[in-house]
């Protein structure tokens, strides 16, 4: 069985189905973790949804939330994000493909979409979105902060919205792979810590990495 850890999505099913077929992906042994940011700005983001929601029901798929995923069921439960429907964060997508889908399917997307969480875990690996937040008066992080703290900025989760250089490895030594942060090549940021987020919505790189071989995979192709 090997573990694949894939960068933000945003939408980009083909993307996604190319790397799957390069990594020769077992969906009867695998895993597919998603680093969050799978919402918003792409076209297919609907068509992505419910091919992973299947996945999700099958499983071989989980999600942890991005900061759009919170965004999205910020906006949906009604408070004022004022952001969400930027051209630049890109939540029409979704909301355009919510509104598709029909009331009861929405409801079913949207109760799976809040039941991902904000941090996965075993034994030698922690999946966030962003990063681990830090303990007070080091420059560790701790999973179990992740629930608590919340950021000053937006109101959001911090985990969620921690970039470069404010990027902490685990304190108990667990690698911890993280998204949010666009890099040219998917790799290891410094020990501990390693960045699968390579653009996909706009540079048509989608990239993963591999848990149990310690591997980076990529494949490249036009977003949509």
């Amino acid at each position: 069985m090997s573990t694949y850890v894939v960068g933000d999505l945003h939408g980009q099913i083909s993307l996604l189905l190319a790397l799957l077929d390069k990594i020769s992906f077992d969906r009867e042994r695998d895993r597919l973790i998603a680093v969050g940011d799978v919402l918003d700005r792409g076209a297919r983001v609907g068509d992505l949804l419910l091919f992973l929601h299947d996945a999700s029901m099958a499983g071989w798929f989980l999600s942890v939330k991005g900061n759009h995923e919170e965004s999205f069921l910020r906006f949906r439960s009604g408070e004022w994000v004022s952001w969400y429907t930027t051209p630049a964060f890109g939540g029409e997508a979704t909301l355009s493909c919510f509104a598709d889908i029909g009331e009861r399917q929405s409801r079913v997307m949207e109760e799976w979409i809040s039941s991902w969480p904000l941090v996965w875990s075993d034994e030698k690996a922690i999946v966030v979105h962003g990063s681990l937040p830090p303990v007070p008066g080091t420059s560790l992080g701790d999973r179990d902060l992740c629930e608590t703290r919340i950021s000053g900025g937006e109101g959001g989760h911090e985990c969620l919205e921690l970039r470069p250089p404010n990027l902490y490895p685990s304190w108990d030594g667990r690698l911890v792979v993280s998204g949010h942060t666009i890099v040219r090549k998917a790799g290891f940021w410094k020990d501990g810590i390693a960045l699968v987020d390579t653009g996909a919505y706009r540079t048509g790189i989608l990239s993963a990495f591999c848990l149990e071989t310690g591997q980076f995979h990529r494949v490249s192709g036009v977003p949509e």
